[in-house]
């Protein structure tokens, strides 16, 4: 993310919730930052549909994180 002092991790999943009006993605992430992504400045894609199929395996019927330990 360019020459940010706090980078969000590589490999830091994110959801978009808002898309304003010049394009930027405004993101939530797992980490609890949140800010716009620019496309074509920031590095980042859209997950595929079997990572999200695995994500989903890990939710219970709250939407929430079931963890394995």
């Amino acid at each position: 993310m360019g020459d940010d002092p706090r980078p969000v991790e590589d490999n830091t999943r994110g959801t978009i919730k808002v898309v304003d009006d010049i394009g930027t993605l405004h993101c939530v992430f797992d980490n609890g930052r949140s800010f716009g992504v620019v496309p074509g400045e920031d590095s980042f894609r859209k997950l595929t549909e079997e990572e999200l199929a695995e994500e989903n395996e890990d939710m219970d019927e709250n939407n929430a994180l079931v963890m394995d330990m």
